[in-house]
């Protein structure tokens, strides 16, 4: 009993077995799918993280590079050197890749007397002129007032300070003299002196930075991926855009983007100390050990710049440090990324959907083909059935008319009909039965033809009057001996049509022979034609009407199928091989025609065959 089951449902169960395979296929890939997205995730967060650290260590390098040779003071740190700054530009100039960067070189002095003087150094040459403050450079000036005050009590950074407003950046000039007094002891009326170096930040914008946000941070095919900016960020104030590499960026964009690096090159500026007070024991006080700090920096550029020719290396992986002006503890330089679609995490979850997308679609479509595989194993194996029942039919046809004809001859061989008229009645019996042989022969070889693709159709002008009526007188004698009465109704003057008279024939003998063969129990055949129009082209309309059975609902698409036998030839035991209809409506769709049908289950049916009328020019 397992064994028959299983049999009897073999296709069900390899159907099961390969819709389980779809859906387990289906749950790895969206789990393959997440692991990949996931290690995608990662790699592309590491990348972009690698990448806003060499923006920073390149941008570092240039910056601090292009200062540790802006250094005005004498050898020994006692007086003013001008040759030796215009020294250090000339090597930056000749080694650096951004030339563009520096804009000016300006000394600023202050005497003890409260005089101030402002020098500048052109680029590229060796001796300073005087200069003027321009408006520019106003909010310098007054930066400058105050750090000059507060270095004149020993309150002062001993380092490079950023004006991010002027994109200009200003150090002391830190003699020897004064560190070795001390910050706490240098008096009140001392002089001071500053080095401003204005950066073209213009420059910087549209030319440095976007150059290296195109090489750092664009794929391999030279895309951009990721929009970039570096802020000012101020606990009270929010942030303050020093760059955007797009214009769009805003506060919103910096809080969501996909990453946020304080830059190491910048530091705040530590709060203002009150007045100054003994370190503890062991060590010196803040102000002190910036000034050390400050020290400690101008003997190591002063040993970098005896040990070789040339000067100073640029410091490597963020050795130097840049304060940023008018700043509390809440004040940084922040690098800001996110990706171009709006975050990384969204790209990643586009990507992962686009595979998605695209391995269902494999799997869908794997799932349609083995659809039609089984759909057209089913068609098939019908088809199979189909072709022996018509084999089977066929035979049983052929053998009636065949067994007749060899019994009728077997006869009149014996010598059983010696009368004239017996002789008569015998050829009349060989003569139909031979016809009826010859007919399923011709139905078979058209079927045979059309199916192949070989049959020609030779057209030409055609009266359909004409050829309706010469279907009637062929096919009264079958009419009239199976007792069906036949009505004609041809409307006068029908255009003419272009159609093959011999498939014109066939397509009308076909449907008239089925209106006989299911015509009861109405026993009535009406052939008419008339004219009509289509998409509002005119065509001629012949139909054939019977009141016999109807055809079922069910059975009206399958009408026209090959070897298709509905219901009512089993149960009248009616002859045929099922070709007749599926010829008709191939030799009028050959024709440039269609045939169409209306059936009522009970009332009848009408099959209606369409050509396309001839107008007045073709005709």
């Amino acid at each position: 009993m397992p064994l028959q089951f299983l049999g009897k449902n073999r296709l069900a169960l390899v159907i099961l077995l390969c819709v389980a395979m779809l859906v387990l296929l289906g749950a790895l890939q969206f789990a393959w799918t997440g692991q990949v997205s996931e290690a995608q995730a990662a790699m592309m967060q590491n990348a972009l993280s690698n990448s806003v650290r060499q923006l920073e260590q390149e941008t570092e390098r240039e910056l601090m590079f292009l200062l540790s040779l802006m250094r005005p003071e004498g050898r020994g740190g006692q007086q003013l050197d001008w040759s030796r700054c215009a020294e250090g530009y000339a090597i930056w100039a000749e080694t650096t890749a951004h030339a563009g960067l520096l804009a000016r070189i300006l000394v600023h002095q202050s005497g003890r007397d409260g005089e101030a003087s402002l020098q500048e150094l052109p680029l590229g040459e060796t001796e300073p002129v005087a200069a003027e403050w321009d408006p520019q450079l106003a909010s310098v000036e007054r930066a400058l007032a105050e750090v000059a005050g507060r270095f004149g009590r020993g309150r002062g950074p001993f380092t490079w300070t950023l004006l991010p407003e002027v994109s200009a950046v200003v150090r002391p000039i830190v003699t020897l003299d004064r560190l070795r007094r001390g910050a706490q002891r240098v008096p009140r009326s001392s002089g001071s002196a500053f080095i401003i170096v204005v950066l073209d930040w213009s420059y910087v914008a549209d030319e440095m930075l976007p150059g290296l946000i195109d090489r750092l941070f664009s794929g391999a095919d030279g895309e951009r991926l990721y929009e970039v900016a570096i802020a000012v960020r101020n606990g009270e104030n929010g942030e303050r855009f020093l760059y955007r590499s797009d214009p769009s960026i805003d506060a919103a964009w910096l809080a969501g983007a996909d990453m946020r690096r304080r830059s190491r090159l910048f530091r705040s500026l530590p709060e203002r100390p009150g007045p100054p007070q003994a370190g503890p024991p062991g060590g010196p006080d803040p102000i002190r050990r910036l000034a050390l700090e400050a020290g400690r920096d101008e003997r190591a550029g002063e040993a970098g710049g005896q040990g070789q020719q040339g000067g100073v290396r640029p410091p490597q992986g963020g050795r130097g440090r840049i304060v940023i002006a008018g700043a509390g503890a809440g004040l940084g330089v922040e690098l800001a990324a996110a990706h171009v679609s709006g975050s990384l995490a969204g790209a990643v979850a586009r990507q992962r959907a686009r595979n998605l997308g695209a391995g269902l679609g494999g799997l869908l479509l794997l799932a349609g083909a083995m659809a039609l595989v089984v759909v057209s194993a089913r068609r098939a194996s019908r088809l199979a059935a189909m072709q022996m029942e018509f084999i089977a039919g066929v035979s049983h046809e052929l053998r009636t008319p065949l067994s007749v004809i060899c019994s009728v001859g077997e006869n009149l061989a014996d010598g059983v009909v010696s009368s004239a008229e017996g002789a008569k009645r015998y050829g009349q019996l060989i003569f139909s039965q031979g016809r009826r042989l010859g007919e399923m022969v011709e139905q078979t070889l058209q079927f045979a033809s059309l199916e192949s693709g070989k049959r020609q159709f030779k057209l030409a002008r055609i009266d359909p009057e004409m050829a309706v009526q010469r279907a009637v007188d062929q096919a009264r004698p079958m009419i009239e001996q199976a007792g069906f009465a036949l009505e004609r109704g041809t409307v006068p003057g029908l255009p003419r049509v272009r159609a093959d008279e011999n498939a014109l024939q066939q397509i009308l003998a076909n449907l008239i022979s089925n209106a006989v063969k299911y015509g009861d129990p109405g026993r009535w055949i009406r052939v008419e034609a008339d004219t009509s129009e289509s998409d509002g082209d005119p065509e001629v309309r012949i139909r054939v009407c019977d009141r016999g059975r109807g055809i079922p609902k069910e059975e009206e698409e399958r009408v026209f199928d090959a070897f298709y036998r509905g219901a009512a030839a089993g149960d009248g035991n009616i002859e045929g091989s099922g070709l007749g209809l599926k010829l008709a409506r191939d030799l009028a769709q050959g024709m440039g025609g269609k045939l169409s049908m209306q059936s009522e289950p009970g009332q009848g049916s009408v099959f209606t065959l369409h050509l396309p009328a001839l107008v007045d020019a073709e005709a």
